[in-house]
């Protein structure tokens, strides 16, 4: 048997532990299995760029941030028709038998548009599929995304760095999240945090609330802003200012955006483990002769049946658009 594995989108922590365990899985159950890797994401398939894996290449790699091989944006695979025939061509002549995937909402879409084409010309090659973003933002009805939780730890580490700056100074600060549409890096950070409040994407934000809460407040406020509220962070600031000053409220407003800081370092425990439980899954499906499909866990030795790649990217079906009512009750409760 003969397969590939490709990490698409972004970088997420954890990946390097779903390449290990795909490898390693496969390797030492069926030694004879040829396994490569795919040089920068969907434009190394495209353009038949490969690395051969064994398991000397993956060791050491488990907690290292990032991905070995690379993910690179390709926006010609979404907008061209010849492009996606030419990546799923490819697969069939080099005679992959399997295409593992870990990547965000882009690469699963990607995903079953390629697989489509595959089924519809009877070739070869299926794909196997596991979420990898750090937004949380991938079928979160059935699982959580790897590199999520490494995301939030790196959050926490920045989150207390500008807490010990603000309350020297008695200051509100202003947070920018990543999260792409989604809320739960930015609020699940929040809530690890202890901030003051999470500003949601598509949230009519009572300013006027908020200034009291900071007023009420003895040194210090943190309010983390999602990546996707409208308002840009100096926008937010000014309206603060605006009403410190008409109410006579000595306190300094500054801004933070953390960034790209969130998806890098270490992967964290937890991420590891999901990464490795997938790809160990993954694998051992793959040796079975399974047909496509999106695996995803909410914790490590958690089993679901794999959703059909096409039932996976219908995100109207598989995920939380917003934050659900009850986690939104639970963050205002501990405020």
């Amino acid at each position: 048997m003969k397969c590939a594995i490709l990490t698409g989108g972004g970088d997420s922590p954890g990946m390097n532990a779903f390449i290990r365990a795909v490898v390693r899985t496969l390797l030492n159950t069926r030694p004879e299995t040829s396994v490569w890797g795919v040089i920068d994401g969907w434009r190394g398939l495209a353009f038949n760029h490969y690395r051969r894996l064994g398991k000397r290449d993956v060791a050491g790699i488990l907690t290292t941030g990032g991905t070995i091989l690379g993910t690179l944006r390709f926006p010609e695979l979404k907008e061209d028709p010849e492009v996606q025939r030419t990546v799923a061509r490819n697969l069939h002549d080099e005679a992959f038998d399997y295409l593992f995937v870990c990547g965000g909402n882009g690469s699963l879409q990607a995903a079953n548009v390629i697989n489509q084409i595959l089924r519809k010309e009877q070739w070869r090659t299926r794909i196997l599929f596991a979420p990898g973003s750090i937004d949380n933002d991938v079928c979160n009805i059935y699982g959580t995304s790897i590199g999520f939780y490494s995301a939030i730890d790196k959050s926490l580490q920045m989150l207390e760095w500008i807490r010990d700056t603000a309350s020297s100074h008695r200051r509100l600060y202003l947070i920018r999240s990543m999260g792409r549409d989604s809320a739960f890096l930015a609020l699940f950070s929040g809530i690890a945090a202890g901030a003051e409040y999470v500003i949601r994407p598509n949230e009519q934000v009572d300013f006027e609330k908020l200034a009291t809460i900071a007023s009420q407040r003895d040194r210090d406020t943190r309010i983390i802003v999602s990546e996707a509220y409208p308002k840009s962070l100096e926008e937010i600031q000014a309206i603060f200012e605006e009403i410190f000053q008409r109410r006579g409220i000595q306190r300094e407003v500054r801004t933070v955006d953390m960034s790209y800081f969130q998806r890098g370092g270490k992967a964290a425990v937890t991420d590891i483990l999901r990464a490795s439980w997938l790809g160990y899954r993954m694998a051992k499906d793959a040796l079975s002769g399974a047909d496509s499909g999106f695996y995803t866990a909410f914790y490590t030795g958690h089993i679901q049946p794999p959703l059909p790649l096409e039932v996976a990217a219908d995100l109207s079906q598989t995920n939380h658009p917003d934050i659900p009512e009850e986690i939104i009750n639970f963050a205002l409760a501990l405020r």
